[in-house]
């Protein structure tokens, strides 16, 4: 059965997803309510809707090599599978993991500390499923532009802009993140305790990480099957990448509401845009449209619905 949301639910969920780490309080402030009500709201949207608070972080800054295996399965029977996506998920440098329909059957999304690790790690995987593929792709990501879910609410925001340059990260910075990778809205207090620092040291740290661009944003990961929702995942193939005309296609992808990431990759393809949509048929629209507008730079897209997640932890290291 489908959770219904009501504009308060929205407007909740739309706080949390520009940052997951806002207090109940403030959240109160902005969709007046009380801070109360809002704490018996988020309680009861995690309990449906809510899958987990993740944490976006910029690999370039943090020296990884963020990649994609897209793999086309031959033959393989739903048992099979899912035992082919649990040996997937046990290799730690394997951060995502996406059972799709459409042009591929299964994404994995990797960070590696080199191109020598990556070479290792795609092998790994491969070899664990040679004997059902029958077609891979491979995508090295580049920069990634990041947005909340505007389409909750119709607004535009401004977005999360990665892939800077490197910066000088210690093991108290790294523990730091492996916690909120984990859940992003993990208390400062429990933080500390776990990492046996100050709430003072803490949050001096979160807010370095933000203000370096190490961290891009705090967000939610939301369970669509209980909403309605579908994820798409599309492949923009480009025959002509005209700098003037790729900026206008860029600007027009995001500044589209349903757009949650939009990624340049080095690969096959060279742009992945990421929408989340509760009609198909609009999804469909909006790629007819962009394959009229942009007929002289795109050469196709091809495009996968994620029916479900496997894996979903965006750093490792």
């Amino acid at each position: 059965m489908t959770y219904k949301l009501d504009v308060k639910d929205r407007r909740i969920l739309y706080e949390l997803d520009k940052n997951a780490r806002i207090s109940n309080a403030q959240i109160a402030k902005k969709v007046g309510l009380s801070p109360e009500v809002v704490y018996y709201r988020v309680k009861k949207l995690e309990e449906n809707v809510i899958a987990k608070y993740h944490t976006l972080v910029d690999y370039n800054k943090m020296g990884l090599i963020h990649f994609k295996i897209c793999l086309k399965f031959n033959g393989i029977s739903l048992q099979v599978e899912e035992e082919v996506y649990s040996k997937f998920a046990e290799i730690n440098q394997v951060i995502w993991i996406a059972k799709c329909q459409g042009d591929w059957d299964c994404m994995l999304s990797c960070t590696v500390n080199s191109l020598k690790e990556l070479d290792i790690i795609k092998d790994k995987l491969i070899s664990l499923a040679h004997a059902h593929i029958f077609q891979k792709e491979i995508s090295i990501l580049s920069k990634v532009f990041a947005f909340p879910r505007r389409y909750l609410l119709e607004v535009q925001h401004d977005s999360f802009n990665m892939g800077g340059d490197l910066e000088n990260l210690d093991p108290i910075d790294l523990d730091l993140l492996r916690l909120l990778s984990k859940q992003a809205r993990k208390p400062v207090v429990e933080i500390a305790k776990e990492l046996e620092l100050t709430v003072k040291v803490v949050t001096y740290r979160i807010k370095k990480l933000l203000q370096s661009g190490v961290i891009g944003h705090f967000g939610l990961v939301l369970d669509y099957s209980k909403l309605g929702i579908h994820f798409y995942k599309s492949f923009f193939y480009l025959k002509n990448p005209d700098e003037k005309r790729v900026k206008h296609l860029l600007e027009r992808l995001n500044n589209h509401p349903n757009l949650i990431y939009n990624l340049k990759v080095i690969g096959g393809w060279d742009l992945e845009p990421e929408f989340e949509f509760f009609d198909e048929q609009n999804f469909q629209k909006l790629i007819q449209e962009l394959m009229s507008e942009f007929s002289d730079i795109i050469q196709r897209i091809n495009t996968v619905n994620v029916i479900k997640e496997y894996k979903y932890n965006l750093f490792y290291k």
